[in-house]
């Protein structure tokens, strides 16, 4: 991946910045997207110029408009692979969830993946990796109550991978998902006061998965890593489960 352009969403924490980081050990320039601008100025300074950095908040319809500026101030004509990491979750009965938060799942999951790889397919197109990964979930097929809204616009995107498989087929543009189980990132700090706190709620979910532990950063970002390369060629279309076992169960 020497010299090679990727672009990844959610890459300031968590999957996609260790995403990041297997992409710059590669030899790669990155180019990250993220809501916060601290979290961006982190990984500035702990990869250099390998690396360019955008603060977008891909719940704004105006977000990509922004990241598709940012790669043509930095003359980015190619991009190799595209990682549609970033994501809103949280719980909630449908039953209770209002409309403008309802729109924000699908906003952020759905629309705006569609919206990112639209900006970015010509630029793929000129590049050579030519791999779209997005970031799904094991509660796009079995949801649990209080996911709903997550679990539905993770679905909505499986199809979309899917779908955009088949239409880029023809460039040669390989688009496939990764599904991971629950995996130990910030997306599990208590979100209220009746929350447990992060540490004891990944113990009590790792024996739920039957390999005994709740997922690493590492286990899904290597396959991500995977997919995006050469090894995986003639792959597309697929959704891939990444969680220790808990959609069999």
């Amino acid at each position: 991946m020497q010299g090679r352009h990727y672009l990844v969403t959610g890459g300031s924490a968590g999957i996609g910045l260790d995403c990041v980081s297997l992409l710059v050990d590669q030899g790669a320039r990155v180019h990250v997207v993220a809501r916060g601008q601290s979290g961006l100025d982190e990984v500035k300074a702990r990869f250099g110029d390998a690396v360019t950095t955008v603060a977008a908040d891909l719940a704004e319809t105006e977000a990509v408009d922004q990241v598709a500026r940012h790669l043509t101030d930095h003359q980015v004509t190619a991009l190799d692979g595209l990682v549609v990491n970033a994501a809103k979750y949280g719980f909630r009965s449908l039953s209770v969830s209002p409309t403008s938060e309802l729109q924000a799942y699908f906003q952020v999951n759905v629309i705006s993946t569609i919206q990112l790889i639209n900006m970015a397919l010509p630029r793929l197109r000129a590049g050579q990796g030519r791999s779209i990964v997005c970031v799904s979930s094991t509660l796009s097929t079995r949801p649990i109550a209080g996911t709903g809204a997550y679990a539905a616009s993770k679905a909505a995107l499986n199809s979309l991978v899917q779908t955009y498989a088949l239409e880029c087929a023809t460039d040669q543009i390989r688009v496939n998902a990764v599904l991971p189980g629950v995996v130990d990132t910030d997306i599990h700090e208590p979100q209220t006061d009746q929350d447990p706190p992060r540490a004891e709620k990944m113990a009590a979910l790792g024996p739920q998965h039957p390999l005994g532990r709740v997922g690493r950063v590492r286990d899904v970002s290597s396959m991500i890593l995977f997919l995006l390369g050469e090894q995986s060629a003639w792959t597309t279309g697929s959704l891939y489960n990444v969680d220790g076992g808990i959609s069999l169960v």
